[in-house]
């Protein structure tokens, strides 16, 4: 986890002396919530061993792989794989990135004063996804979800520009995640933000470790599972150590293999565990107490019997250590988290998978390639049928069928001479089930419909078959509503962050001066937020939304074509159909440009002695 300044727990506890009473007070707590959290998070990974969409996430893989033939078969059997898994696959994560989002950012409750907010806002969001790489991680979002829910973290990173200490180092960060690295605990509904607890796990070295957490980070122990690799560092005791590096991998393997050593690797690394939970604890001492780390711009104070951690709570570990235990940092309150669930049902927490049925239609399709391809092999070289005493067993060893203008002698003393098998009659079923199945599959991902268009006596053009593909898709339709909401929910956590993060100096460096507002004069400068107002108030105020059904490229296709209509009828204004074009044009200069080409044109139409008006008549 990043946060600003990567705050620390115990920071004084380790100079302390041993008999400390105050040491053995927080040695004793910390203790206990590094237990709890044990617990936790074995809960939670206990919960997670029973979804079946993660059980069989390594399957899909192996599937996209082209690793589809499970079962123990001869050698001579057919293993055909005609791998339209990938294909579909392809298609559809090609369909549902094609995105360009048509949004806004405003303020529900604002009369009109905070409007250079909204419009700096806007405009910083549309620089960040330019600058940082959103559409690639957006995709990889998409690819995880096409096996089940696909959680994102969106966090401030205080390093993510480098570690100058420069304020500018900072900068918001999207990061797609596997299914697994995220665990929940609590109501595990459709809303990630009704848990109870967010648990957050990845490997990281112990140099970022440290890094990140100065004081407690030279305390965690790398974990040996992740810290090791094995190597063959000699050769068997049969083979000569000259020859055994020469050898090909298989040649090795059936040389036999050599000692195996486990080497230290020079990046030791260790789990980091975010713990993100709420906290409903009051203060039930009889004075003020600041919560978080002194000198962040964040901490508040809470008086007696008030929550503690109105916000949440946030405990990071790794490997038996505590490094961090503050609030939870963010003004909106939620946890930094979105889940994209393309195929997201109210039965379960985890998305259903878009690739699992598409796995079982697969095997049909190499089952009934495989028994075409046998049958097609018996007729190119059919079995010769033929008495134990007709031919010599040296022979009949040494017959290729494949061999043209083949002659076979056998014994005269056979009861009748040898005759080679006919292969069987597959029959005209197999094609138009195979068909049947690829048609199936191919309807999840648009292209049936596209194959469809494609096939009629007048081919549309590219507009009308994006349309068509689109509209014939009904799962990619159902899949583009839910990647709307999913980047809805990213937004909302880049706008609260955008307001609580982005100094002036990040403004300035992305939009110069028209990136300073009059806050930046007040008390606190260089915030977005004004002075004298509740910070978090003020964040929940503002709210990012994407314009509904513009998201896909596809779904933009039926607007642009109404607002031409509309253009061309004079009741849309062409300011209003350059930001449904969305083509970054800026009006003002276009319309220069546009006045200067006439001004040149009429100046050749005199040169060359045309009236204007008559026609192009001299």
């Amino acid at each position: 986890m990043a946060l600003a300044g990567y705050p620390e727990i115990l920071p004084h506890v380790r100079n302390s002396s041993g008999d400390d009473p105050q040491r053995r007070h927080l040695a004793e707590y910390y203790g206990r919530l590094g237990s709890w959290c044990d617990c936790a998070f074995d809960e939670a990974v206990q919960n997670q061993a029973d979804v079946p969409e993660l059980k069989e996430i390594q399957s899909s893989l192996d599937y996209l792989a082209g690793l589809q033939w499970k079962e123990n078969m001869p050698s001579y059997r057919a293993k055909p794989v005609s791998n339209e898994t990938l294909s579909m696959f392809w298609e559809t994560v090609g369909l549902l990135t094609d995105v360009k989002p048509m949004f806004q950012i405003s303020d529900l409750g604002s009369d009109g004063n905070y409007s250079q907010v909204e419009s700096i806002l806007n405009r910083m969001a549309r620089g960040w996804a330019k600058q940082t790489s959103f559409e690639k991680t957006l995709a990889f979002c998409t690819m995880f979800g096409m096996l089940t829910s696909a959680p994102a973290k969106v966090y401030w990173n205080p390093f993510a520009k480098g570690h100058s200490g420069d304020v500018t180092d900072g900068d918001i960060a999207f990061e797609f995640m596997p299914p697994s690295n995220l665990l929940r605990l609590g109501e595990c509904g459709e809303d990630i933000q009704q848990d109870e607890c967010v648990i957050y796990r990845k490997m990281r070295t112990l140099e970022w470790i440290k890094r990140a957490y100065p004081r407690m980070g030279p305390l965690v122990k790398p974990e040996e599972r992740a810290s090791k690799y094995t190597a063959n560092l000699q050769s068997p005791v049969t083979v000569s150590p000259q020859f055994y590096p020469q050898l090909s991998g298989g040649m090795a393997r059936m040389m036999g293999v050599g000692e195996k050593n486990s080497i230290e690797s020079v990046y030791p690394k260790a789990e980091v565990r975010e713990f993100w939970m709420k906290d409903s604890t009051v203060n039930e001492s009889g004075n003020v107490i600041w919560m978080g780390p002194e000198g962040a711009f964040w901490r508040y104070s809470v008086k007696p019997g008030q929550k503690l951690y109105p916000r949440g709570r946030v405990v990071i570990r790794a490997n038996g250590v505590t490094l961090y235990d503050e609030p939870n940092p963010y003004f909106h309150r939620k946890f930094p988290f979105a889940v994209l669930g393309l195929y997201s049902v109210p039965w379960q927490t985890y998305a259903m998978s878009v690739v699992g049925p598409w796995c079982k239609q697969q095997d049909v399709l190499n089952q009934i390639l495989a028994g075409v391809l046998q049958c097609v092999k018996k007729a190119i070289n059919p079995p010769l049928l033929a008495a134990k005493s007709a031919i010599h067993p040296e022979a009949l060893r040494a017959i290729d069928s494949s061999k043209p203008g083949l002659k076979v002698s056998y014994s005269q003393n056979a009861p009748q001479p040898p005759s080679w098998g006919q292969p069987p009659n597959i029959g005209t079923y197999p094609l138009p089930v195979y068909q049947m199945i690829l048609k199936s599959m191919r309807e999840m991902s648009g292209a049936s419909a596209m194959g469809d268009a494609m096939g009629k006596k007048q081919v549309p053009g590219g507009d009308t078959l994006d349309r068509i593909s689109f509209a014939k898709t009904t799962p990619i339709r159902m899949m583009g509503r839910n990647m709307e909401s999913f980047v809805n929910d990213v937004g909302m956590l880049w706008t609260g962050d955008a307001l609580q993060f982005y100094h002036a100096a990040h403004r300035m460096e992305m939009l110069g001066p028209k990136g300073l507002v009059k806050e930046d004069m007040d008390t606190n400068p260089g915030s977005l937020i004004p002075e004298g107002i509740n910070s978090e108030a003020f964040v929940r105020r503002f709210h990012f939304c994407s314009d509904k059904g513009t998201l896909l490229n596809v779904q933009r296709q039926d607007k642009i074509q109404v607002s031409f209509a509309l253009r061309k009828n004079k009741d849309l204004s062409r300011k209003k159909l350059f930001e449904t074009l969305d083509w970054n044009i800026n009006l003002k200069e276009n319309d220069e440009e546009l006045a200067e080409e006439a001004k040149q044109m009429a100046q050749a139409m005199a040169a060359a002695g045309v009236q204007p008006g008559h026609g192009g008549k001299k």
